[in-house]
């Protein structure tokens, strides 16, 4: 049972997340060909899914936790291990992609924040469950919610393709993926250029 001094918390915390998942909607629907579809980069669908699993791992945790006389620990741990266990399988699907240490780097810095979050969010769920009379591990959960709000922020950031700067810039697991793209455009900008157009390779009639 969560202690009634943090039920305002939990209640902006639910609040705020359903706006949040709700607005990730909404910006993947503008374009989802190029987020999260099959033919979407994978770097992109990372993001993309890692930006939801947070948002929706606050929002539910935040939720449960509001149930009267309820042990939200039973929550908790199922859905921390579901969400260590889609990390895992983006690890998994990322790092075996071959494109040089920096991006491998980038890919990795991607998945290790999430992995070590859901991971320290598990143990503090088998902790309230073993013992909830703890104030200290709700403590602990909330460090984990307010760490999973600012992950989904973050890489719901990234997905809009903002620029940024600093080693979190250079961190950004699209930088790489944004940096080919732009070259690709202006290698086609520059070859459509390069050959006229029909109306101009067109012979004219001669004037009367």
């Amino acid at each position: 049972m969560v202690p009634p001094e943090f039920a305002n918390f939990f209640i902006a915390d639910a609040s705020a997340g359903a706006a949040l998942v709700g607005l990730l909607f909404v910006a993947v629907s503008i374009a989802p060909e190029q987020m999260v579809t099959r033919r979407a980069p994978m770097e992109r669908q990372a993001v993309a899914g890692s930006a939801f699993t947070a948002l929706m791992n606050a929002f539910f945790l935040s939720l449960s936790a509001l149930i009267p006389r309820f042990n939200f620990g039973s929550v908790v741990v199922p859905l921390s291990s579901l969400c260590l266990a889609t990390s895992l399988i983006q690890a998994w699907q990322l790092l075996r992609l071959r494109k040089g240490w920096p991006s491998l780097l980038r890919r990795a810095f991607l998945v290790l924040l999430s992995v070590a979050l859901y991971g320290l969010e598990l143990l503090n769920g088998f902790q309230l469950l073993t013992d909830p009379s703890q104030v200290g591990i709700v403590y602990g959960l909330v460090s984990c919610l307010l760490g999973a709000f600012a992950l989904g922020l973050i890489r719901a950031w990234e997905l809009l393709g903002v620029h940024r700067y600093g080693l979190l810039g250079w961190l950004n697991p699209l930088r790489d993926l944004d940096e080919t793209e732009s070259f690709a455009r202006a290698g086609n900008s520059h070859a459509a250029g390069e050959y006229p157009t029909t109306d101009e390779t067109a012979p004219r009639s001669p004037s009367p």
